[in-house]
């Protein structure tokens, strides 16, 4: 098996829990595999030497990624000026 395979499969192992825990945090399915997959792109740009814990990274990861959605869907609705 590649390590890019090795990659892969280290993250689908985890995918559910990470879109449950995201769909928590925002309450929107479609939001929640959005940032799951964002997750996905970190993860396969992180040095996977260094990670000792995939899991807790990724689930940092996504819990970062949810708040900063959360803050930027704040923003837009302070900034709204329609009727």
């Amino acid at each position: 098996m590649s390590t890019l395979d090795h990659d892969v499969q280290s993250f689908e192992s985890h995918r559910r829990a990470l879109t449950g825990l995201a769909y928590r945090m925002l309450g929107s399915r479609a939001e929640a595999e959005d940032v799951v997959q964002d997750a996905y792109l970190r993860w396969h740009e992180a040095d996977h030497a260094a990670v000792e814990q995939p899991r807790r990274y990724l689930g940092t990861v996504v819990t970062r990624l949810c708040l900063d959605r959360m803050k930027s869907a704040q923003a837009r609705r302070e900034v709204y000026v329609g009727q």
